[in-house]
């Protein structure tokens, strides 16, 4: 009898801590489902006050952009120090922080290669500047043109629809201008290592000309036709004045770029890429956004495209 209650008391005792085991268990699984739910409610609450953030943003430089005084390299704010903590904004993408620690950049389509106002000698020589030395497939620019040309004549190294259809590729040319300028990677010859290269300098806006003062290097080499040397010498020059004449250009490079229409040149086209991030200690949420700042009787702005990340 003795040894029948000691089995029982054994018995009672490993089902208790059986019991409490998975009692245990259970509140762990649950506590970390717990932590889980609210990691995800402080995920979800980071991403919407940067929401919220990037867009009051955006509403504010459109407004300071619109108010402001634009120069040949920078927007000088009207009212930035009230609404953006700072008092002017560079037109050449240079990253500026805001007094709530938005990031933003802008940077003026004159200072880039447009998808749109395309001058192909000056894409091909970007295509080989930032390949590092290695071999540009021949025949992009080409395939490009046929990309957005409206018949189906092919260029000598170009592609049009048949190309794609025997290449097995769901797509084929738009046969009008790009309408995001990622379409460029899907051009014949392209490569993705390629475009990511030349992506930071091409732009689906428009330009209406050629702004020195707000282009990258890899984008003054290309457009002008200039070397390292000539390169340096012209943004010492400009890191004292902004060029504002084909004379004064012409002194430092011995290029020309502006002939009959000087006006439109050496000045930002009021076409901008803008992107805003948003978070921190990272970004949380961004806006790209390509806006058109010139006024008419209808719009005092348009958005020309627009992304959320």
């Amino acid at each position: 009898m003795t040894g029948y209650i000691r089995d029982s008391k054994g018995s009672a005792t490993i089902l208790t801590l059986l019991i409490s085991a998975v009692i245990i268990t259970i509140g762990i699984g649950f506590n970390w489902i717990v932590k889980e739910h609210l990691k995800a409610a402080e995920g979800l609450k980071k991403k919407s006050e940067a929401m919220l953030d990037a867009k009051s943003a955006y509403d504010s430089i459109v407004y300071s952009i619109i108010t402001g005084t634009m120069t040949s390299k920078e927007i000088v704010l009207t009212r930035g120090r009230d609404l953006l903590g700072i008092s002017k904004i560079p037109l050449d993408g240079k990253n500026v922080v805001l007094k709530d620690g938005i990031n933003i950049s802008l940077q003026d389509s004159s200072g880039m290669l447009s998808l749109y106002t395309i001058d192909t000698g000056a894409m091909e020589r970007l295509m080989k500047i930032v390949y590092e030395g290695k071999d540009v497939p021949t025949g992009i620019m080409d395939s490009f043109m046929d990309w957005i040309d409206s018949d189906k004549f092919v260029r000598i190294n170009g592609a049009e629809e048949s190309f794609y259809i025997g290449e097995g590729k769901p797509y084929v040319p738009r046969n009008y201008f790009v309408q995001y300028k990622e379409e460029m990677g899907f051009i014949r010859g392209m490569n993705e290592e390629l475009y990511k290269k030349i992506s930071t300098y091409i732009t689906i806006l428009p330009n209406t000309g050629f702004n020195p003062n707000t282009a990258s290097d890899e984008v003054l080499m290309a457009y002008l036709d200039i070397n390292r040397d000539v390169l340096d010498a012209l943004k010492a020059h400009m890191s004292e004045k902004a060029i504002i004449s084909d004379s004064e250009l012409f002194s430092i490079t011995g290029r020309t770029i502006a002939s009959k229409t000087e006006g439109v040149y050496f000045f930002p086209s009021r076409l901008i890429e803008m992107t805003i991030n948003a978070g921190s200690p990272r970004t949380v949420f961004s806006i790209k956004a390509g806006i058109d700042t010139r006024q008419n009787e209808h719009y005092p702005y348009s958005i020309v495209y627009w992304k959320e990340e």
